[in-house]
């Protein structure tokens, strides 16, 4: 199964950023991508890493992380 990590931003909408083999790579990903500053300068609002059926399984925020 593969895994998209998505960033969204009110102001401009949604963008793909990365793609995973599994879902521990892609957690990695967002880590490293928010590690020195969380969003602010990535400019996006939320980062979120779906599957490729479409399905979320987690979303990274200004409050942190959630799992679904």
């Amino acid at each position: 199964m593969k895994y998209e990590i998505i960033g969204y931003a009110d102001t401009c909408g949604a963008a793909m950023l990365h793609e995973t083999e599994n879902y521990d790579e892609a957690k990695s990903w967002v880590v490293g991508y928010v590690r020195y500053d969380g969003l602010k300068q990535s400019g996006y609002d939320e980062i979120l890493i779906k599957n490729d059926l479409g399905e979320p399984q987690s979303a990274f925020d200004n409050y942190g992380w959630t799992h679904y």
